[in-house]
């Protein structure tokens, strides 16, 4: 599995995470608050920032491997350009 391939699944399973627990604490803090039950609503508001927090590490977490693709990708076209330009000594 390529090394992108390995990145692009970790993303999606943290991005499902975070969605599934915002959308749990969502629904327990909705329940807590029809309910009138605090302690269901404060552990509602728990699981929704958690998931929000989740969310935002999956941002932080693509941008990261993004940058490294692109600093990769472009060390390569370098590479590309000076072996076109025969200032490099490559051998097939």
């Amino acid at each position: 599995m390529s090394d992108s391939q390995s990145i692009i699944e970790a993303s999606s399973v943290a991005t499902s995470a975070a969605a599934k627990a915002t959308v749990g604490g969502a629904g327990a803090s909705l329940l807590g608050k029809v309910t009138g039950l605090d302690p269901v609503t404060a552990i509602g508001l728990i699981i929704g920032v958690g998931g929000l927090l989740i969310s935002v590490l999956s941002f932080f977490i693509n941008v990261y491997y993004k940058w490294r693709e692109n600093k990769r990708a472009d060390e390569i076209h370098r590479l590309k350009l000076k072996e076109l330009r025969g200032q490099c000594n490559v051998k097939d």
